[in-house]
């Protein structure tokens, strides 16, 4: 009988995790996001086709973020600590996005950054999912993805996009190397979300 071993190569890290009774800072989050919204109504465009993106990319320093910082700062310690580093982390740059009827943000990178993160405030999958793009292996395996059976590739992970569980609440970390993008907003609702980095902490 032949001896067949099956491996599957390079796993890339993803964790997440869920803020405690986030439903009871949730409208106070988005109250304060418009606030700062109509206060610095300049948008940044990079990755995103509409919406709006916060222009500071230290948002962690606005008063208004204070009420917040310890259960999303706690969350996004918890989670660092799965990666296992032997050298202490911090969060470098923070945002706020909100993505109205139509905008989306496409797929794209974070660069200078070790890690990147993102905690859905308010979201549904008909207001744009977040979606991983596997640009690197996904282009390589192109042939062998095409001619797999789908469960095959899903249930060893090896489908060209990959769509997390999260909800509002949730909290997901990945290495800021990874591609991913936002769909399309298709209700009248806004989208709310806060993205970071985070680097080696340095002396």
């Amino acid at each position: 009988m032949y001896q067949i071993e099956n491996n599957y190569l390079f796993p890339t890290q993803i964790v997440t995790g869920q803020i405690p009774n986030f439903d009871k800072i949730q409208e106070p989050m988005i109250d304060w996001i418009e606030k700062y919204k109509s206060e610095n109504n300049f948008s940044v465009e990079l990755s995103n086709m509409g919406g709006w993106q916060s222009l500071s990319k230290q948002i962690y320093e606005d008063k208004g973020f204070k009420p917040f910082q310890e259960k999303i700062v706690n969350c996004v310690n918890a989670l660092c600590l799965e990666y296992k580093f032997f050298r202490p982390l911090n969060i470098t740059t923070m945002w706020i996005n909100v993505n109205d009827e139509n905008s989306y943000n496409v797929s794209h990178r974070h660069p200078n950054a070790l890690l990147s993160g993102v905690l859905w405030i308010k979201q549904s999958k008909e207001m744009g999912e977040f979606v991983f793009d596997n640009m690197d292996n996904g282009y390589r395996d192109a042939d062998v993805i095409l001619n797999t059976y789908v469960d095959h590739l899903i249930t060893n992970k090896m489908t060209p996009i990959y769509v997390p569980k999260y909800s509002d609440g949730t909290i997901m970390i990945f290495p800021a190397n990874l591609s991913h993008r936002v769909d399309m907003n298709k209700t009248k609702e806004k989208r709310y979300s806060i993205s970071f980095n985070i680097n080696f902490l340095t002396s």
